[in-house]
Formats: structure tokens, sequence, C-alpha cells
């Protein structure tokens, strides 16, 4: 049966139900204004407030029939519901029939997780090795270790024993934030740590295991992200979120054109509240994907391979860090999605290593999900010196990108962006200067007279 997020754009009792997390005290109005028969509110989701921010505006298509804005000019609030249908004529019935607080009917396809085995092969190099080649030692050259960064995990769930956390969320009320078992979160939390040990790790547990794989739909995306909104404006300043995951077969999506779309369309809830988060002051990283080529994840739709094809939705919007993969040894890893991006051209931005032997969850830390955590890793502990107020995302996306190692020396291209994460450079392009790491103090033994 068909699923839908619907955009709604009135009601006391929405904001109430978002503030309470909860669907019953909005249930009787929503009835009342979405009156159109063959579909059912899905209660067990409850109204999330969509804090949007449309991203480059030469990029920005013309909107298709939906209304962002009252007619005096300005943002107005709306908040998402989730809503199953009894077939896609249902789905057409209300589009034509809505009301004008309805604002819009958007798609709601699942996404996954990002790891990869890399065509066949074992580890290449170690986390230690990861260490090096990024440039840790010039991180803690200048004391920056993540220390009073926050860094949401957006993922399966961190296990708590091996990775300590500070707090979390997850779709359901049942879940304690580090009480996953040790998995594809776990790996993802461990990377980050590479470059920032001292970060403080939020477990946004999203993707739960469901028939053996772990997937989630965009609209419990839509709630982590607005949950973290809050979390960000309640404590401004030092916010890092990593997403290991994403879209690998845009067949759940409505095509390309269509108003529901999500993959290619600024407008969609997902894409709006992603720039949300990053206006709110958050630098947001997400996995480019493995759809690349020439040895593309298995899960890889048929039409969603190489280049223009592989980086969708959220995971190409402008406002974030794309984030390709590289093994230790300098070498494009053959699953790395390719651009142009469905939401901008210019995508990857960077790429970070993958494809190592770290968190011990699985023989290898693989895949885009990999790459993703270990630069965001890098910059989290930038953040430590660099509160949002002193340098926005978008200035320390460019600082990132500016000072990233080009590997073919062309400047930016669609398989790597503009280069390998480099923090000592970008430590320097900051303005901190160069400096050696503290040599170890021995202690001189002075001979005396007897």
């Amino acid at each position: 049966m068909p699923r839908r997020i619907l955009l709604v754009g009135k009601g006391e009792s929405l904001h109430r139900a978002w503030r309470s997390r909860s669907f019953g005290l909005a249930g009787a109005d929503l009835e009342k204004l979405l009156h159109v028969s063959g579909f059912a509110l899905d209660d067990t989701y409850h109204p999330v407030r969509v804090a949007g921010r449309l991203g480059s505006p030469a990029e920005r298509p013309a909107a298709r029939g939906f209304r962002y804005a009252r007619a005096e000019g300005g943002p107005i609030d709306t908040y998402a519901v989730r809503a199953i249908f009894d077939d896609e004529e249902a789905v057409h019935r209300l589009r034509r029939e809505r009301g004008m607080d309805v604002v819009g009917v958007f798609a709601d396809p699942a996404v996954s997780v990002f790891p990869s085995a890399y065509c066949g092969s074992g580890a290449i190099g170690t986390a230690d090795d990861v260490a090096r080649r990024v440039g840790v030692s010039a991180l803690r050259a200048h004391g920056l270790t993540g220390k009073s960064v926050h860094v949401a995990v957006v993922d399966t769930g961190i296990d708590g024993s091996r990775i300590p956390v500070a707090g979390g969320w997850a779709p359901g009320s049942d879940y304690v934030p580090g009480s996953a078992k040790p998995d594809h979160g776990t790996m993802v939390a461990y990377d980050v740590r590479i470059a920032a040990p001292e970060a403080k790790i939020y477990d946004y547990a999203l993707l739960r295991t469901e028939a053996g794989t772990w997937a989630a739909f965009l609209s419990d995306a839509i709630a982590a992200f607005a949950d973290l909104i809050e979390r960000v404006n309640a404590n401004p300043g030092r916010w890092v979120v990593n997403n290991s995951w994403g879209m690998f077969d845009r067949s759940e999506d409505a095509p390309i054109g269509s108003p529901e779309n999500y993959s290619a369309n600024h407008e969609h809830p997902f894409n709006q509240i992603t720039g949300g988060l990053v206006a709110s002051g958050a630098d947001v990283f997400f996995a480019a994907g493995n759809c690349g080529t020439p040895c593309p994840d298995g899960r890889c739709g048929t039409a969603d391979t190489g280049p223009g094809q592989s980086i969708h939705g959220a995971n190409s919007h402008p406002d974030v860090v794309t984030v390709a993969a590289v093994t230790v040894t300098d070498r494009r890893i053959g699953y790395s999605s390719q651009g142009p991006g469905g939401l901008h051209t210019r995508k990857p931005d960077l790429a970070g290593f993958s494809h190592f032997a770290g968190s011990g969850v699985q023989p290898v830390d693989g895949g885009t999900s990999a790459a993703s955590p270990v630069a965001a890793g890098v910059a989290a502990a930038l953040r430590q010196r660099f509160p949002a107020s002193a340098l926005t995302p978008a200035q320390l996306k460019g600082a990132l990108q500016r000072s990233a190692r080009d590997l073919a020396r062309r400047g930016w291209d669609y398989d790597l962006g503009y280069g390998v994460i480099d923090a000592a450079a970008a430590t320097r392009a900051l303005g901190l200067g160069t400096k050696r790491p503290a040599a170890k103090r021995t202690r001189r033994r002075v001979a005396t007279r007897r």
C-alpha cells in the first residue's frame, strides 16, 4: 500500500502534538482537515515540525503548486505527518481535493546504510594509517581533540560499552541510547573518534533492523533532524551531524519532475529540513553512496549506478558536505558514488579514507559509510577551536574544500570533489599556523662529584 509524507500548514494542535511528541493531540483535527477517502494517518508517527530552508537559489527549481510562503511573504510553519493509502488513485484524489492547508504530498522511500565490500578486497591499512594520512598529528599539535563538540551519529544505534554516548533519539520510545549491539552505527562512531576522540557522541538510532537489513523511511529521518534542530538551537555553537546512509534504488521514489519526488526535488520536506539543520549551525556530513562504477553495491537500482545517477536527495544537498571514498593508498574505491548530484551538480565535495581495519565490528570499516565519519571527525576537531558563531558551516565547508589534496591535480571533479580531506592543510587554511607535536621530555642525568 502506498505510503506518503503529507505536509500540513495549519493548526495549534499540530504544534502541541509536536511539542509533546504525541499523535493523539492532533488526531481529531487532522481527520477533519484531511477528509478525503482512501487513506489512513499513521498514528505511530507524531506530527513533526519542518523547519525548511531552500539551498542554492541558482539551482532552485520553481515551486510546482506548493505554498511555502503566505501571501504577504515569509516562511510558514509546516508539519509532516505520515499516511498509508489504499492505492495510487487515493493519492491522486488527495492531491486533487486537498484544502489550502495541505501544503504538499511527497514520496517516503526507504533509506539504508552504506557499508560495502571493496570489489572483493580485504582491509587496506588500519585506523592508525588513517590517522597518519588524514593529518591527526597536526590537530593534536593545536590541542584539537573534539572536546566540547557534539557529534550526532544518525545511524543504526551505538554500543555504549564501546563508544560512550551523551544522549540520543530513536523513532520509538523503547530504545535507550547506547544500547545497540555493535554494528554499523558503532563502526561509524568509532571512525568519528579517529580525529575527534573527545567529542560528545549522540546516538540517533534512525535505522532499525527489518528482515535482516538496516532501514528506515524518510519520514523517520525528518523526525530525527527536527529533534536535532531543537538540540542545536538549545545549545548552539559546536555541532556535527554524520549520515552514512541514503537511497540505493529510486524505484520507491516518485519520478523526477513529479512534485512528490525526493531525489532531485529541493522542495521535498527532508531536503528542506536538511537545509534547516545546516542553517541552525550544524555541520552536516553525508556519505556520497556506494553506487559508483566499476563495482557498485548489489542493492543499487539498475538505473542508479555511475556518474550522474548515484548521489540522490539530501546526500547531494548544496549545504551539506558530501563525502566520497579512497583507500589510505589514495586510490578511489570503485563503488564510491559519482556526481553530478540530484540536487546540486558539484558533488561530491571531498573524499575521506575508507576500507581499513578499525572498529573491529567487521573485518573492514568500509563503504562511504566509513569515509564520511572520518571527515566529520576532522570537522569536529576543528569545531573545538571555532564555534559556529565564529565560523559558519559554509565557511568550514569551504576551508575543508580549499585544503583538500587534489589527487588528479585538475581541480574539482565528479569522482572525489576537491580531493582528499587534509586536517593539517585545513588548520593552515583557518589561520592556525604550523606547529610540531610537542617532543617528549627526557630527564637529563647530571653527574655529581663524590
